[in-house]
């Protein structure tokens, strides 16, 4: 019975993590709208959320492989966080200035099948017929979801479309590092060292296109929306999702999160007034069940 409850504790933060990062594109939306600029949304959300990160590490007594693991093994954290916190967040952040921010959060999920794509290269191995059929429904999705045979909708969003998918290749280049540093540092201290070095690439970035005024500009209210965007759609997320994931694993842990594209699709039609257009509500569809193929395939591997 203690299992079965520890288990359902489990399910509950892995959903509401996803659904909590499924809001990031809301929050965005609206701090545009209200005039706050890209980077100086950018690097406001990454200074905010490294204390939460560093107390985080402290309380996992995570600080201490990462002072006695070779530099090299920092080093390459730090890239990882640059690649994936840093310029695939920015490209992010940017397409939502582009496209609908459903579209966004749909395409974003491609990042598994751009894993597993990296991975088949990496390692000269052909991809199994399942991860094929997955990174084939995958793609035909993200064709559908960006514009399908619509030559005004392609136009409309190929722009945008293009700098999340860039995004989902930089997230899944910090994965692979992940897998394999996380190894010597640990996963929250790979954590610590990727947050803090995307921040600092982020406060450079920031420095060099906006600077200080960018941040003088931001009025009360937004800076209310920019801590509560912190804390609900980045800080706790995290924090459920690493808890959930040490319980169901990790292949069980993204089945579940299958559930934040359709939820930033509901989000976005109630707060934001978006539809998408059939086409891309079939490629989102499409998109969905290609990871879930991908992901199911690895769930009774997980559970053995």
């Amino acid at each position: 019975m203690t299992e079965l409850r520890s288990d359902s504790v489990a399910l509950l933060l892995v959903i509401t993590g996803a659904l909590l990062l499924a809001a990031k594109g809301i929050f965005a939306k609206r701090l545009y709208a209200n005039g706050v600029e890209l980077e100086a949304l950018l690097v406001t959300r990454a200074w905010l959320s490294l204390p939460f990160i560093w107390a985080w590490a402290l309380w996992r007594h995570a600080l201490p492989p990462v002072c006695a693991a070779p530099r090299s093994a920092v080093f390459y954290a730090a890239l990882g966080g640059w690649s994936g916190y840093y310029v695939g967040t920015w490209f992010d952040f940017r397409a939502l200035q582009l496209i609908d921010a459903s579209l966004e959060r749909v395409l974003l999920f491609t990042y598994p099948a751009i894993v597993v794509a990296a991975r088949a290269v990496l390692r000269a191995e052909r991809p199994s017929p399942r991860e094929l059929c997955a990174a084939l429904t995958t793609y035909v999705g993200v064709a559908f979801a960006v514009g399908g045979f619509d030559a005004d909708l392609w136009a409309a969003n190929a722009r945008g479309a293009a700098y999340v998918l860039i995004a989902a290749a930089t997230f899944a280049a910090y994965l692979l590092t992940n897998e394999h540093i996380g190894k010597t540092l640990g996963s929250a201290g790979f954590l610590v060292v990727a947050s803090t070095a995307a921040a600092l690439g982020l406060s450079v970035h920031f420095g060099v296109t906006s600077g200080p005024r960018a941040l003088f500009a931001i009025h009360a209210n937004d800076w209310m929306l920019l801590v509560a965007m912190t804390l609900f759609t980045n800080v706790m997320p995290l924090l459920m999702l690493s808890a959930g994931i040490g319980r169901l694993g990790a292949a069980r842990a993204a089945i579940l999160t299958s559930t934040g594209p359709p939820a930033t699709l509901c989000m976005a039609w109630f707060w934001l007034g978006e539809r998408l257009a059939a086409v891309q509500v079939v490629g989102a569809v499409a998109i969905v069940t290609g990871i879930l193929i991908l992901e199911l395939g690895r769930a009774p591997r997980a559970l053995n």
